[in-house]
């Protein structure tokens, strides 16, 4: 009977001590789980700081560009990058006017095809739908076009979430609504689209990036950035993609884009990017419109992009 009562008071202290590691166990995970929270609250706020510093460097930088082209406003307007200084931040700003980019309410279906398979990666077959769908996504009647084109009944047989719109686009970013373009395909193309009214792309005022895309000859584009204007023309206007390219050039303040970049003491690059139509507006809080302005973003893949 002692035996048995030793033996139920060892059974029940075992149990106890059980109880108690995992108690202690599951306190543990819990106050671990409370760090890392803590961890991971006081790194977004960190990163939040770095992006608000940012964002007032950028912001400045962009308006400092801006309005130095406006007091330039009288010489021709062209792609360029500039460095600034401000105070302990050096910053990069990339110009762009939009004649220098893609249109694709008007540009050729050769050029939307060359865009999509040189830049995208798309094959000349899937160039070649994808092209004729933007231009069904375009126009105003119902009868698909091209090869594989594509029209109101064409997106309801997909499941598609949009139709097509049936006029020109106001905003590039509307272009993902096309039946078939990809979320990854449109942040590949994008930095090359722009609203301007224009078939072709101002050899001035074009980035070396899409020079480079469309000739299918990498550095080509520096290299003719670097060259005297007046042989730019010729070294693009020569070859097989000067259907794309016009030596014209548009005189004085017109739409542009600002790309401002900056590495903070973390060694993390930031940019912001902004349309600013550089028309005088005498009635307004600045002499310049700004159109749209993006949130500033870490800048991860500079490759991709520019390289500062």
């Amino acid at each position: 009977m002692a035996v048995a009562r030793r033996h139920g008071r060892k059974t029940d202290s075992g149990a106890a001590l059980i109880m108690v590691l995992w108690l202690v166990a599951a306190l543990s995970l819990v106050v671990l789980a409370g760090a890392q929270g803590v961890r991971q609250q006081a790194q977004r706020a960190t990163l939040d700081m770095e992006r608000l510093r940012a964002e007032s460097v950028l912001d400045a930088a962009i308006q400092l560009t801006a309005q130095k082209l406006l007091s330039d406003k009288g010489k021709d307007s062209q792609y360029r990058i500039q460095r600034l200084g401000l105070g302990s931040n050096d910053v990069w700003v990339e110009t762009t006017p939009s004649g220098g980019l893609v249109d694709v309410n008007v540009a050729s279906d050769a050029l939307l095809q060359a865009l999509f398979q040189r830049t995208g990666g798309l094959s000349p077959g899937e160039a070649t739908i994808l092209a004729a769908r933007v231009r069904d996504y375009l126009d105003p009647d119902d009868t698909p076009s091209g090869v594989g084109g594509a029209e109101a009944a064409q997106y309801r047989a997909a499941g598609w979430p949009s139709l097509p719109r049936n006029s020109a686009l106001d905003d590039t970013s509307e272009l993902k609504s096309v039946l078939g373009m990809t979320p990854t395909l449109y942040e590949i193309i994008a930095p090359h689209l722009g609203i301007n009214g224009q078939q072709r792309i101002e050899i001035d005022s074009a980035p070396p990036a899409l020079i480079d895309a469309l000739t299918g000859q990498p550095g080509l584009g520096a290299r003719i950035r670097n060259s005297p204007p007046e042989t730019r023309a010729g070294a693009l206007l020569s070859g097989a993609a000067a259907e794309f390219f016009s030596p014209a050039r548009s005189s004085g303040a017109q739409t542009m884009r600002f790309k401002a970049f900056v590495r903070a003491e973390s060694d993390r690059w930031w940019v912001r990017e902004a349309w600013i139509d550089l028309s005088e507006r005498p009635d307004a809080l600045t002499p310049w419109t700004t159109l749209s302005i993006e949130p500033t973003r870490r800048f991860r893949k500079p490759e991709q992009e520019f390289k500062p």
